[in-house]
């Protein structure tokens, strides 16, 4: 199984698709919010992906969720956008909120920088802004999860847009 996840596209539906296309192709399409937009919209009916996307501080009148919770090849995911989590100070309460619903993983947005790390048997990823990044060196970046079938070993990859330039 392969998963594209993304975040904080902030209106910049080209970028999202430049994400979808250099990875294609993919099994689900996870967005931690601020699309700045209806995905269903922007991306059309005729896909071959899941997608699973939740509201972001930036999304209002969409009807997304504010968190989610569902499987991902064999691995419960707790996905949220983080504004409300305060991760742009610590992760702490985002973890306690996937430990709570059961969740291996927890995937967030918000703070526009990569992170990934395990902690309490929770990893916690955070794939960046496709569109606005605030990490040194500026790459737009987002993750692609990989699901060995049989085992259901999962590996992340952090990966950028390519030719994008600076932000």
């Amino acid at each position: 199984m392969k998963v594209l996840v993304v975040s904080d596209s902030h209106g910049r539906h080209d970028l999202l698709r430049k994400a979808i296309g250099q990875e294609a192709p993919i099994d689900m399409l996870i967005h931690a919010g601020d699309v700045e937009g209806n995905l269903e919209k922007i991306l059309g009916p005729k896909r071959e992906y899941k997608i699973y996307a939740v509201a972001g501080n930036m999304d209002w009148g969409d009807g997304m969720e504010s968190a989610l919770t569902f499987d991902m090849g064999g691995h419960k995911v707790f996905l949220t956008h983080g504004h409300h989590y305060g991760v742009s100070w610590t992760v702490a309460n985002l973890r306690d909120a996937a430990e709570d619903c059961g969740a291996e993983v927890a995937i967030f947005g918000h703070t526009h920088r990569p992170f990934l790390e395990e902690q309490n048997d929770i990893l916690l990823l955070n794939p960046g802004s496709v569109a606005k990044p605030r990490q040194v060196g500026y790459k737009k970046t987002y993750a692609v999860i990989t699901i060995d079938d049989k085992s259901g070993d999962m590996k992340v990859r952090f990966k950028s847009l390519r030719g994008t330039g600076w932000s």
